[in-house]
C-alpha cells in the first residue's frame, strides 16, 4: 500500500491537473498530510516538486494543442514568483515552529480550501461569473499581476493557489475559453510550482521517494487529462472537484 497508495493518488491528480487546472496542492498536500503522515512542512515541498513536474509535462501538451496565452502567463509569473518566495522563505524560516507547523499551517490550509470549494460550487451553480454565455473577456494586465500574486504567495507558503486559487478567481471575474484558461493555467503554475520547489529543495525539505512514485501516476493521468480537456463537461468536473476540495478541507481543519 505504501507504492499503490501513491502511484493511484498520483495518477488521480495528475488527471485532474490536465483536465482543469486545479487539484495538485488542493488534493495532494492534504493526502500527504492525512493518508501518508507527511510532516507540514515536507508534505507542501514534496507536493510542490511533484505538481512542478507535473505541470511540465501537462504543459508542453497543452503548448501542442494551442491552448496557452503566454502573453497572460507572463502577466500572472510577474506577480506570482515573488510573492511565492517571499512566502516559502517566510515558511522555512520558521520551520522550528511547532505552533506554526503542526496548528497553524494544517488549519489555514484547510480554510483555504473550504473558501475555494465554497466558490467553485458558487460558480457550478451560476451564483457567481456569468450566468450564460458571454463574449470573451481578457483580463488586464495589472489584474493578471494581483490574481498571480495572490496565488504565489498561497503556493509559497502552503502549495495551494497555483491552480485552484488562480483558476477560480478567473472562472469568477472573467470570461476566457476554457481550454485556454486551463492551458496558461497549467503553464503558469508550472512556472510558479518550479521556483517555489527549488526552495524547498535546497532546504532539503522534500521526500524524493514519494515524489517519484507520485510522478510514475501523474505523468500519464496528465497527458490523458490534457487530451481530454475539450471532449468532456467542465460543469461536472468542476461540481466533483470542488466536492473533493470541500472534503479535504473539512479533514484538515480537524487534523
Amino acid at each position: 500500500m505504501e507504492i499503490i497508495l501513491p502511484i493511484g493518488a498520483g495518477l488521480c491528480v495528475g488527471f485532474l491537473i490536465g483536465l482543469t487546472g486545479m487539484g495538485g496542492g488542493a488534493l495532494m498536500t492534504p493526502f500527504l498530510l492525512i493518508f501518508m503522515n507527511v510532516n507540514p512542512v515536507l508534505a507542501v515541498g514534496t507536493d510542490l516538486t511533484f505538481a512542478a513536474i507535473t505541470k511540465i509535462v501537462s504543459g508542453i501538451q497543452h503548448r501542442r494543442e494551442k491552448n496557452v496565452s503566454l502573453r497572460a502567463v507572463f502577466w500572472m509569473a510577474a506577480g506570482s514568483l515573488p510573492s511565492s518566495f517571499l512566502g516559502a522563505q517566510f515558511i522555512l524560516k520558521h520551520s522550528e515552529n511547532v505552533f506554526l507547523v503542526e496548528e497553524f499551517l494544517p488549519r489555514f490550509l484547510g480554510g483555504v480550501l473550504i473558501v475555494v470549494s465554497l466558490i467553485l460550487f458558487a460558480r457550478v451553480f451560476r451564483w457567481l461569473g456569468p450566468k450564460e454565455m458571454v463574449d470573451v473577456k481578457w483580463p488586464k494586465p495589472w489584474a493578471l499581476i494581483v490574481i498571480g500574486a495572490i496565488g504565489g504567495a498561497l503556493v509559497g507558503m502552503t502549495s495551494i493557489g497555483g491552480g485552484t486559487v488562480i483558476m477560480a478567481l478567473l472562472l469568477i471575474f472573467f470570461s476566457i475559453p476554457l481550454n485556454v484558461m486551463v492551458g496558461m493555467d497549467v503553464v503558469h503554475g508550472a512556472l510558479l510550482a518550479s521556483l517555489s520547489a527549488s526552495n524547498y529543495i535546497l532546504a532539503g525539505k522534500i521526500d524524493i521517494r514519494l515524489v517519484i512514485l507520485l510522478l510514475v501516476g501523474s505523468l500519464p493521468g496528465a497527458w490523458l487529462g490534457t487530451i481530454l480537456v475539450k471532449r468532456i463537461a467542465m460543469r461536472v468536473v468542476r461540481g466533483l472537484l470542488a466536492l473533493l476540495i470541500l472534503g479535504a478541507g473539512v479533514n484538515l481543519m480537524f487534523y
